[in-house]
């Protein structure tokens, strides 16, 4: 491929670079070998544009392979057509290649397949590749590092791409790491890139303005400004209308501004519609977040029905916090056994602060001090500081040392200053607190009298 196609493509000049990819395909070239390079060009521009231009991906390459059969030695043409059956679900082992072009495409089949670690792996470097190839190669590491729960790096990645593309491809990317950095809770990271996206908006569709409206919102309610939340929200569900397509993103948002205002019966409406506009993958992801909204609120039949069916899915990918919820939902409800199992069960999927909570409350309840002590030290160690998991175990670890005759006075005292930043005024821990600390610091200085 020549470096003026590979701007031109780079350039977003699509149909330039196709005209001049097929005069090139079509021309009589002296060797085979050159005809069938032409082709391999072809079948690379063709898969740029996966599975609606798969079938004439498909013939490029065979016609590179009837004009030269020594094609298949090319380490581009083996990845491609890796890359092709890889789309089309054959799971077949990449071939070796060393260079880093078809290394992108053997990443991209691996991609394909859902072999993110093996993807992550064969992703050569995108600062190597051609350009028209090094922003697509960022947004490959930030779906790879997205669905190995890599959310930080895989927002950077779409940043990179972002800074690598132009048009509504520059677009797309910025609203892919806006949305990423809204999964960390990162408002401002996300509104710096959905102000670069603003401009960029008359070249994209109707569905990218609505889900620029949307992830706005996102911000806005993170910003703690719902009434401009609630705006964005219905210019997102207006455009979404208006042919864009209703989505259960934007019911989703429109229920969490209800809540802000305390309107449960219109929240509990708005996880009803997200409920119905949701396709079959998506909706484990409403009845969750429905769910702790009854969780919250008080409904606690509702949120076990609405956990335990989230918690029976095996492919949802917070299985483990699910199965953690729906222990509270059971514990709540008087029902220990149950409880009990959802609680370990989610642990055997991995470390889920919430559910050593449960299991530590199930344990202090009975007065199994030790083993109410380790699940909440569990719980706070697996917790960021300052998240609800990791204040309600701080809490918890102090009072059980305070029940327990403090222990270790010096610990009940450091762990009830840093419990008290992040307390509200109105919380009655505070006082609990300032009472717990005082008299460790009471028995820390007898001790030291003493000795």
């Amino acid at each position: 491929m020549t470096p003026r196609i590979e701007e031109w493509l780079h350039q977003g000049e699509y149909d330039r670079a196709y005209d001049a990819l097929v005069a090139a395909a079509e021309r009589r070239f002296t060797t085979s070998a050159r005809a069938a390079e032409a082709l391999v060009d072809l079948a690379e521009f063709y898969s740029l544009y996966g599975e609606a231009e798969a079938e004439a991906w498909r013939a490029a390459l065979d016609e590179a392979g009837a004009r030269w059969p020594g094609v298949e030695r090319n380490e581009r043409y083996a990845a491609l057509r890796f890359e092709l059956e890889a789309l089309a679900g054959q799971t077949l082992e990449p071939p070796p290649v060393e260079q880093p072009r078809a290394a992108y495409h053997v990443a991209q089949g691996l991609a394909y397949l859902g072999r993110m670690e093996a993807a992550l792996e064969a992703l050569p470097d995108p600062e190597v590749l051609p350009p028209f190839l090094e922003a697509r190669a960022w947004a490959l590491s930030g779906r790879v590092h997205e669905s190995l729960g890599h959310l930080d790096a895989a927002a950077r990645a779409h940043e990179r791409a972002a800074g690598r593309s132009h048009g509504k491809e520059r677009l797309w990317s910025l609203l892919d790491a806006a949305a990423l950095w809204l999964e960390t809770e990162a408002a401002e990271q996300a509104q710096t890139l959905l102000a670069e996206a603003e401009p960029l908006l008359g070249e994209g569709e109707l569905s990218d303005r609505a889900t620029y409206r949307y992830l706005r919102a996102r911000v806005e309610l993170l910003l703690g400004n719902p009434e401009r939340a609630a705006e964005e929200i219905v210019q997102a569900e207006g455009l979404e209308a208006a042919g864009a397509g209703l989505s259960h993103g934007t019911a989703m948002v429109r229920a969490q501004v209800h809540q802000r205002f305390g309107r449960l019966e219109a929240a509990r409406a708005a996880y009803q519609d997200a409920e119905k506009r949701a396709a079959a993958g998506d909706l484990p992801f409403v009845w969750h977040e429905w769910g702790l909204f009854e969780l919250d609120h008080g409904d606690l039949i509702r949120a076990e029905a609405l956990l335990r069916k989230v918690a029976s899915d095996e492919a949802y990918p917070h299985r483990a916090h699910a199965l953690a919820d729906l222990a509270e939902a059971y514990y709540r409800l008087g029902d220990g056994a149950a409880a009990d199992d959802a609680a370990r069960r989610a642990l055997e999927l991995g470390t889920v602060p919430a559910a050593h909570l449960i299991l530590g409350n199930r344990a202090y309840d009975v007065g199994a001090w030790d083993e109410a002590l380790a699940h909440y030290r569990a719980a706070a160690a697996a917790a960021r500081e300052g998240d609800r998991d990791w204040v309600t175990a701080t809490e918890m670890i102090v009072d059980v040392l305070a029940q327990t005759g403090y222990p270790n006075p010096a610990e009940v005292a450091e762990l009830a200053e840093r419990l008290l930043p992040y307390l509200p005024p109105s919380d009655e821990w505070r006082e609990t607190l300032r009472g717990y600390a005082d008299r460790a610091r009471e028995l820390a200085l007898k001790g030291r009298l003493l000795n």
